[in-house]
């Protein structure tokens, strides 16, 4: 038995091809015709074709004098075997398509050369930096990175609350630019700078261990 389950018709085809059978004929045209599809292949032994078109061993000479230039040698019909085998094809593909997932891989889809990728096809727009938890500011965001930028956000940034720590340095020689830009005396750059590297530094902790008073 094949696993394809309907067989095409072209309409317009079958009707021009058996305008001369009767009713009795096209009948048993159209069971080789499934028997074909169904296995692939029709038998050539007379009793067995005369079973297949569900007809009597006496009614099969004349069935068989209609029938016969319809087919190829050994009752083969080359235009619905090719129709099989598209179908098998398709079949096939659908199978293979269904054990990976259900889909076409991207490069196996009509149109796509090989190593074609989807990601690679959509233009490029810049991503977006991450931001630090502890700072959000529109304006500091806009700014250049570097060490500058940096100490710009600790001067001129406006901060809702004293116990908000300053941002994070990339490094600890900018941090301790930072630190002296603020202010902080020596004997407290170590233990500031510390505080700071970790994200644990706000103007509040900075209160007194700064040269300039209000510096934070």
């Amino acid at each position: 038995m094949t696993h394809l389950p309907w067989m095409p018709v072209y309409v317009g085809d079958e009707l021009a091809e058996t305008s001369h059978l009767n009713a009795e004929e096209y009948g048993a045209y159209a069971l080789l015709k499934m028997h074909l599809w169904q296995h692939g292949r029709l038998p050539c032994e007379d009793e067995r074709l005369a079973r297949i078109a569900k007809c009597g061993a006496e009614r099969w000479p004349a069935l068989k004098e209609a029938l016969w230039t319809l087919f190829a040698d050994d009752w083969r019909h080359p235009r619905l075997e090719a129709l099989r085998a598209q179908s098998e094809d398709t079949h096939r593909k659908r199978s293979e398509a269904g054990k990976r997932g259900g889909r076409p891989r991207i490069e196996e889809k009509p149109g796509n050369k090989p190593g074609f990728s989807r990601d690679k096809a959509r233009p490029k727009h810049p991503q977006p930096q991450p931001q630090s938890d502890s700072y959000s500011d529109p304006e500091a965001q806009a700014q250049p990175h570097g060490s500058a930028a940096y100490e710009n956000k600790g001067v001129t940034n406006t901060r809702e609350s004293m116990f908000t720590p300053y941002p994070v340095p990339s490094s600890p020689a900018e941090g301790k630019a930072f630190l002296t830009r603020l202010g902080v005396s020596r004997g407290h750059m170590d233990s500031c700078l510390k505080m700071l590297l970790g994200g644990n530094l706000s103007p509040y902790e900075l209160e007194g261990m700064t040269e300039k008073r209000g510096a934070a």
